[in-house]
């Protein structure tokens, strides 16, 4: 009977490890067949995103393309208006030297106007044959006679 006994004790034994090794092989099949699974449905849902990506890429490539057109402009456009702020300053300044020389002119024109005006009136001074506004129409006063000699 020790022998039965003990076979038995060692049959059950085995039965339970077999079983034991037999649940754990199944639930590492299982393991396996939804870590499978979940990487199927990642690998989908990857190249999905793959493909949404592609689909933006060319978009995105478009807006770039436009937007260095517009900086290519944009950059145009300052150096044109630098351009035209250093052509308006120098026509500013051509302005203000004819604008001095003018000035200048006009300065010289009035000076050398009174120095021909005072020959005039000393001329008429000397001369007692001179016919001059306050000489030949007595009836006329010079309005400023301060300007007279």
């Amino acid at each position: 009977m020790g022998t039965t006994t003990g076979g038995a004790l060692m049959d059950n034994w085995l039965m339970w490890l077999l079983i034991a090794v037999l649940v754990l092989a199944v639930l590492a099949a299982v393991w396996f067949f939804l870590r499978n699974q979940e990487r199927t449905r990642a690998r989908a849902q990857a190249e999905d995103l793959r493909a949404e990506a592609a689909g933006g890429e060319a978009y995105a490539e478009r807006r770039e393309s436009v937007a260095r057109e517009a900086q290519s402009e944009a950059e145009a456009a300052q150096l044109e208006a630098q351009a035209a702020r250093e052509r308006a300053a120098r026509a500013e300044q051509e302005a203000s030297e004819l604008d001095d020389q003018a000035r200048r002119a006009t300065q010289e024109a009035r000076e050398h106007r009174d120095r021909v005006t005072d020959t005039y009136l000393e001329a008429d001074d000397i001369d007692p044959d001179a016919e001059t506004p306050a000489r030949s129409d007595p009836d006329r006063s010079d309005p400023d006679p301060d300007t007279r000699r």
